[in-house]
């Protein structure tokens, strides 16, 4: 961590894991944060959204340089701490799975590394596919995504990714009770936050 930038903080995992009604209780926990998310609700999120296959990784990464230029590198070089649910790590994950037959998530992540901006820390709520599904189901979710199968690959490449990089990664048990969840968010990002300050001040 520079001392001239702020701190990039990503909530990852799969549909149904509870990322973004966590990240609705870090905002209030957090209120000096810059909260966010991927895809955005920009004209690109919402066509990356309605597209498929290689129209809509490109359409996603698209929307991620227009979030990089407008939100994510502004608030990050004044400093600010941003909270991003979800990022690289989803599409790297999500179009991994999708495309697997014809590309690697290797090659999805290495076309990010030149000109993207890596996490600080990514927390990855992690929840077996099946109790994932049933909360989708709950909530009247409908999505390509949301299919058992689909998950449960998409989790594994998670799985890989954290394993990768042990360093950022902060696993999350997403089954406990959301409060729990959320709490233990919360927890591990003051430590992150004050491990950072004692080092820039050493």
């Amino acid at each position: 961590m520079r001392a001239d930038r702020g701190i990039l903080i990503t909530l990852e995992g799969i549909d149904g894991a509870g990322k973004t009604t966590v990240a609705r209780m870090l905002r209030k926990r957090f209120p000096d944060f810059v909260f966010t998310r991927e895809p955005t609700d920009g004209p690109l999120g919402e066509m990356a959204r309605r597209a498929s296959g290689f129209e809509q990784l490109f359409l996603f990464m698209a929307d991620h340089a227009n979030h990089l230029r407008s939100c994510i590198l502004p608030s990050i070089n004044s400093g600010e701490v941003v909270v991003s649910d979800r990022y690289i790590d989803s599409r790297v994950a999500y179009q991994g799975a999708l495309l697997r037959r014809t590309i690697s998530m290797e090659w999805i992540y290495e076309l990010h590394r030149p000109w993207s901006l890596m996490p600080d820390l990514t927390l990855l709520f992690r929840i077996d596919p099946s109790v994932a599904l049933m909360r989708c189901k709950n909530r009247g979710a409908t999505s390509i995504f949301e299919m058992e199968a689909l998950l449960r690959d998409v989790s594994g490449n998670f799985e890989i990714l954290a394993s990768r990089e042990p360093e950022r990664f902060v696993i999350i048990n997403a089954e406990r009770e959301i409060s729990e969840v959320a709490e233990r968010a919360a927890s591990e990002i003051e430590r992150f936050i004050q491990q950072n300050e004692r080092q820039l001040g050493s």
